[in-house]
């Protein structure tokens, strides 16, 4: 068994706490209400979707572990990381997708509870992919409810 180091705990807690909020708070209603409890109509790209499935989007990125990307930046994410990555994800860590190209993370969130939000992207860490599905943005935290990946091709 693998045993984590203290500063991969806290930053592993640190990131569990932020998709937990992302999470539920995208679970909320997003429509505010107005006078005498009549519901006003939403106006931002995230209400406009159908409540409760974010934004559909494909985002490029490349599936990494969030907690030592949080210690050690884009470095974390080479080939010398690799094993500390997978280590880290089948002990529970939750991956991410970083979008390079907007230095954006983007946490996994799982589609259902017991259901564990790895599985689509376990197989491509450290490899660029495209990733589709409802994207959440709250409180400054981006998070993914995945529905498809494939490798990404780059164009040219």
């Amino acid at each position: 068994m693998t045993t984590m180091r203290p500063h991969h705990v806290v930053a592993s807690l640190l990131i569990v706490g932020a998709v937990a909020i992302a999470v539920g708070l995208a679970a909320k209603e997003s429509a505010p209400t107005g006078h005498e409890g009549h519901t006003m109509p939403a106006t931002t790209a995230a209400a406009k979707s159908e409540p409760g499935q974010g934004v559909r989007m494909t985002i490029t990125g490349e599936v990494m572990d969030p907690a030592c990307f949080l210690e050690a930046g884009a470095k974390s994410i080479s080939p010398g990381h690799f094993q500390c990555a997978i280590d880290c994800a089948r002990s529970g860590q939750t991956l991410a997708i970083y979008d390079r190209a907007n230095d954006r993370i983007y946490f996994i969130a799982g589609e259902l509870p017991g259901k564990n939000p790895n599985d689509p992207v376990i197989n491509f860490i450290h490899q660029k992919v495209d990733v589709t599905g409802g994207v959440y943005h709250r409180s400054g935290v981006y998070g993914i409810v995945i529905t498809k990946v494939v490798p990404h091709k780059e164009k040219g």
